[in-house]
């Protein structure tokens, strides 16, 4: 194999930019907010340790407002009132600045007690 194809072949699989995809909740879904359970897809971008928060990690946001780091794909926010939310995440480094290129997702969700298990 040719060098130069070589280089091509190894650049393509690293080249993939980081993304992160919100898949619970869904959209538009009425959910419990004790605790709002959120599952993403992450792709392209590793997490070293789930309670260390020096390395990449995902910060959330409610209505604009930080409400949590985390390091992981799952994870509970706890005590969300019942409201309509939006539900923000995007991908930050070990700067704790959002990644480059940028890589976030949003969803509109409605929190009731109603939809919480008795």
């Amino acid at each position: 194999m040719v060098w130069w194809m070589w280089a091509l072949l190894g650049c393509a699989a690293s080249d993939e930019a980081a993304s992160v995809t919100i898949l619970v909740p869904e959209d538009g879904a009425t959910v419990c907010g004790t605790p709002l359970r959120v599952e993403l897809d992450v792709r392209a971008l590793a997490f070293d340790d789930p309670d260390d928060l020096d390395g990449p990690h995902v910060d959330v946001m409610l209505n604009g407002q930080d409400v949590q780091m985390v390091a992981a794909e799952s994870f509970d926010v706890p005590d969300v009132a019942d409201a309509v939310w939006q539900l923000k995440v995007e991908l930050s480094g070990a700067d704790h600045a959002p990644i480059v290129p940028y890589a976030g997702d949003f969803v509109y969700v409605t929190v009731a007690e109603t939809a919480c298990a008795s």
